[in-house]
């Protein structure tokens, strides 16, 4: 495998290392920097089997591995390393841990009887933190040992005791509460409370607290000072009795304070002129007469004089709101009072953590009773507000799938855990789920599948134990349903993530649902097939398109979707492949090759025919009916997104090309949208659309006019070519192209040709 994109990926390391200024950016830099050198590395000795579901040499799939973007293992294993700071305290608290052999030691501990008797307690109290899988391991031996099923629990010691030296299997201790369901949270408050305590000095507000405090008084009596000395509207005609003196005292005064480069040119000169005239009056030259009466007139002119009522009062204002503490400051008493909540909890009440600074803070602080907390704080402190998904998409805490995908981990693992009957089970099992999903996914080839929760030996020990209830799939069903909805509306411009369809899957089947969600595939790593449920997701979608407007705007023969029939083995293989040929002979390429613009084109079109789960979620869960009402607000926020996308500036060809892609997939869903509506409310929806075009700069409606016509020809019944335009230019938005892009503005040509070659 070349490893160009390794180096490339090292190359934006390192200049991200250069361009941080602060130690923690610097460390993560640095962090990243050291695993794209081990993942070349790797590449280079061929020492890691990338594309494989176990790369590392006689590493099991079920241990987490460390892996980069692009799905690269660096080698490392998340549970293994250097030892972490509870390592560290066990081993200092136990007695007969060797140095050198800690972590063998510990796990070893963790199987005698006080090591056994603490994990139980552990299970009693829920205390414990499970960060990565392993952790859980020996908590779900001491489960089984509890339960006198001494025979699985030594089997499964057996297979992971082969890795005592080298893995974490058992947690840490936590004070967090059980994670409910129902409330979920973004930032932990104990992160939050660790980037109010270290919120640096602002650089700029401490510049500007001493210009308005120092500077500009200076600035004031110096102007002050020339107006002394005018007469008939010059100044330098009159010098009172002590100006030179005075005027000395003003330019040590500002010499003292030293050069500032944000000072403008006419501050340091009229003071350079001033200490000139108190030595040295008759040495000024008419020139710089000249110039000292400019600046002191156009001083006046644009600020009256020093010492008016007015001007008085424009610096007393500034001064107040410099006198306020700097946020800084503030932020320290916030994270103080931080302190007094669970440091791995999220919050749902910020009115005491919100109310303005005490007595007893302003003492111990030095800053002022009665201080508000400014609004800056305020928006970092919410960051880690704790309500429902819909609540935290309302605060804009939640800004797209993906983090969707995060909170919604928590409330799917305690679903999926409600089946066990042990109350302590259920909680291990939650916490493995959250910390499985943590995991990054590994790049694979050939249709390889990533490693299952299930798969996790201490996992599959315990799925015996798991009892159907209708109570459990009603209620991941309904979770399911009020995601997916959630998400659409919120980001209805999005394609689902695939971490989120993966929490998808998993409610899905506890809910017992048969519902098969299409990832999104990679360009780079395609190799021309698809896995069984592509075809049968074309297949099912089909039956909700027919006739619609989306099957007129892209053309598709919804009667050749209904062919691709996935039952057994042999057919669905055959259904696969006949999908893939579809796919690439409506991209107008060839299967197989390794060039991502032309896998691109054909993967575009594995989204159209399949709707990228769209028509699964509306038809099979009921989104059509649910999501009515929105709809039509749901069109015009895709519509509006691509437009603003398309007017930014974007700098680089590569981005242009990615924005390029995600508006395209949004024009598609918006036109699913646009199907889903009936006639009436189509209607609407598209005089909004035009509504909000016509007020678009002429020179992007003349560039997406082929688009609008296309839309329109397709809302008017008409089926589009999909590759080239109509005879009267209309066109079909399709994102991915194997030549210069026809939206790309023109001065783009030269660079375009220069990626090309």
């Amino acid at each position: 495998m070349d490893a160009g994109y390794a180096v490339f990926q090292l190359a934006k390391a390192l200049l991200a290392h250069d361009l941080d200024c602060g130690p923690v950016a610097r460390f993560k830099s640095r962090r990243r920097i050291s695993r794209w050198q081990q993942v070349i590395g790797n590449l280079l000795q061929g020492c890691v089997e990338y594309g494989s579901r176990t790369p590392v040499a006689e590493i099991p799939a079920w241990v987490t591995l460390e892996v980069v973007t692009g799905g690269f293992a660096t080698g490392n294993l998340s549970a293994g390393g250097e030892l972490t700071e509870y390592e560290r305290e066990l081993a200092v608290s136990i007695p007969g841990i060797r140095p050198g052999f800690e972590r063998l030691d510990i796990n070893a501990w963790h199987l005698t009887d006080d090591g056994l008797e603490s994990l139980h307690s552990r299970l009693a109290r829920c205390d414990y933190a499970v960060d990565v899988p392993e952790e859980a391991a020996l908590l779900t031996v001491a489960w089984l040992v509890g339960q006198q099923r001494t025979e699985q629990a030594r089997a499964l010691i057996d297979v992971i005791g082969p890795f005592f030296d080298r893995l974490r299997f058992f947690p840490s201790i936590s004070t967090q509460l059980p994670i409910s369901a129902a409330q979920v949270h973004i930032v932990d408050a104990g992160e939050i409370k660790q980037l109010l305590s270290s919120l640096p000095s602002q650089a700029q507000i401490v510049v500007q607290k001493q210009t308005i405090e120092t500077r500009l008084p200076l600035y004031d009596s110096a102007v002050s000072h020339f107006l002394l000395t005018y007469v008939a509207g010059w100044p330098c005609r009159n010098y009172p009795s002590g100006w030179r003196e005075l005027a000395a005292e003003l330019e040590v005064d500002f010499k003292r304070l030293g050069i500032d480069r944000r000072s403008s040119d006419r501050v340091e000169e009229l003071f350079s002129l001033l200490g000139q005239c108190s030595r040295d009056a008759e040495s000024l030259t008419g020139r710089q007469v000249g110039r000292i009466r400019q600046i002191v007139d156009d001083f006046v002119r644009k600020h009256g004089d020093p010492d008016s009522a007015s001007h008085l009062a424009l610096r007393a204002n500034q001064l107040s709101q410099v006198a306020r503490p700097e946020h800084h400051l503030i932020a320290r008493i916030v994270a103080k009072r931080l302190s007094a909540y669970p440091a791995q909890s999220g919050l749902s009440d910020f009115a005491d953590l919100a109310a303005p600074i005490t007595a007893e803070e302003a003492l111990a602080f030095g800053l002022g009773e009665g201080t508000a907390i400014p609004a800056a704080i305020l928006r970092r402190l919410q960051r880690c507000r704790s309500g429902t998904i819909s609540e935290l998409i309302e605060h804009g805490l939640i800004t797209s799938g993906d983090t969707v995908a995060r909170v919604l981990s928590a409330m799917t693992a305690q679903l999926s855990s409600s089946g066990l009957r042990d109350e302590a089970l259920r909680m291990v099992y939650a916490s493995t789920y959250r910390a499985f999903r943590r995991r990054r996914s590994l790049l694979l080839l050939n249709l390889e599948r990533q490693v299952g929760l299930s798969e996790l030996p201490w996992v599959a020990v315990i799925e015996g134990d798991r009892q159907p209830g209708a109570l459990v799939a009603g209620a991941a069903k309904q979770t399911l349903v009020e995601s997916s909805a959630l998400t659409l509306s919120a980001f209805p411009y999005a394609i689902l993530p695939n971490k989120l369809l993966q929490e998808f899957s998993t409610l899905a089947d506890t809910a017992e649902l048969d519902l098969l969600f299409v990832e999104e595939v990679a360009a780079d790593i395609f190799m021309g097939k698809f896995s069984d449920k592509f075809a049968d997701a074309a297949r099912r979608t089909g039956r909700v398109i027919a006739g619609s407007l989306y099957a007129r705007y892209y053309d598709i023969d919804t009667d050749e979707l209904a062919s691709l029939v996935a039952r057994g083995r042999r057919r669905a293989r055959v259904a696969s492949d006949a999908f893939a040929t579809l796919c690439a002979k409506r991209a107008g390429a060839e299967l197989g090759t390794w060039h991502p613009a032309t896998n691109g084109t054909i993967l575009e079109q594995q989204q159209i025919l399949t709707t990228q789960n769209l028509a699964l979620l509306f038809e099979e869960l009921g989104l059509k009916v649910l999501l009515q009402p929105r709809l039509g607000s749901m069109v015009q926020a895709c519509f509006e997104w691509v437009c603003k996308r398309h007017q930014m500036r974007i700098e680089h060809y590569h981005a242009r090309l990615i924005m390029l892609k995600n508006t395209a997939y949004a024009w598609r869903q918006m036109v699913f949208y646009l199907a889903m509506l009936d006639e009436c409310e189509r209607r609407d929806a598209l005089a909004s659309v035009e509504a909000y075009f016509a007020t678009q700069p002429v020179a992007f409606q003349e560039r997406f006019l082929p688009l609008m016509s296309g839309l329109r020809k397709a809302c008017g019944g008409e089926v589009l070519p999909q590759h080239a335009p109509t005879e009267d230019g209309a066109r079909v938005f399709l994102g991915w192209t194997a030549t210069r892009h026809w939206l790309l503005p023109p001065q783009d040509v030269a660079s375009s040709r220069a990626i090309e070659q």
